[in-house]
């Protein structure tokens, strides 16, 4: 991937990646049909599981939750020891694997589109943020140069990542555990309908400003 200069524009991006209220990532609030979340990975044992037959056991289900998706879904819930994730801030291998192969199939060039990746404006504070530009393929290589043991930057994997010709856009914002996708709807429908995927839908960041991280009242019998 190329590193793009400060001064690049973004394609008109880069004034409201760089927003104060946009610090921990940006969601638009307009411009896309439809949206959904991509869940990060769990595991238990080894294995991946579902979110919701995590919460099952103990009575919840993310349909309850009413806030965005992180780690404080899970937290407090006495679950066992063993569960790994899901990772806040930061997409897995696994869901950006597939993601990526969804996105690949509603995009002009197909793997081979030209993508801006850029930084959440978190990790550099009162600078210009760090943003590259590559082909949708090799968001791979990027997320194994930002994550994990081989890694060869300081810097996470990209808050933001769109197309050159701006027909879908995805965050990961640096507080949750999901990334959220927003597009046309042929798009929003394939991640939701994809296997290899925890796609749902669920309130966006906006909808929930101003409220507190917590479950619906169960209905008293």
């Amino acid at each position: 991937m190329e590193l793009m200069p400060d001064s690049d524009s973004l394609g008109g991006m880069r004034a409201v990646l760089e927003e104060p209220q946009a610090i921990l990532g940006y969601e638009p609030q307009d411009g896309f049909p439809d949206r959904c979340w991509v869940l990060h990975s769990l595991t238990l044992r080894g294995e991946r599981v579902r979110w919701n037959d995590v919460l099952a056991p103990v009575g919840k289900s993310l349909e309850d939750w009413q806030y965005t998706p992180s780690w404080r879904v899970f937290d407090g819930l006495g679950l066992p020891d063993d569960l790994k994730g899901p990772a806040p801030g930061e997409i897995d291998r696994h869901s950006l694997t597939h993601l990526i192969r969804v996105l690949a199939r509603h995009s002009p060039e197909g793997p081979r589109t030209e993508c801006y990746w850029a930084q959440a404006a978190i990790e550099s504070v009162g600078d210009p943020i760090p943003a590259r530009r590559g082909r949708l393929d090799e968001g791979l290589a990027r997320h194994e140069a930002c994550v994990g043991p081989n890694r060869t930057t300081n810097k996470q994997f990209p808050a933001h990542w769109w197309p050159v010709d701006g027909s879908w856009f995805v965050l990961t914002d640096w507080d949750l555990s999901a990334t959220e996708v927003f597009g046309p709807p042929a798009l929003i429908t394939d991640l939701l309908a994809e296997d290899m995927l925890e796609a749902v839908r669920h309130p966006s960041i906006a909808e929930v400003q101003g409220s507190s991280a917590q479950w619906r009242a169960s209905e008293a019998p």
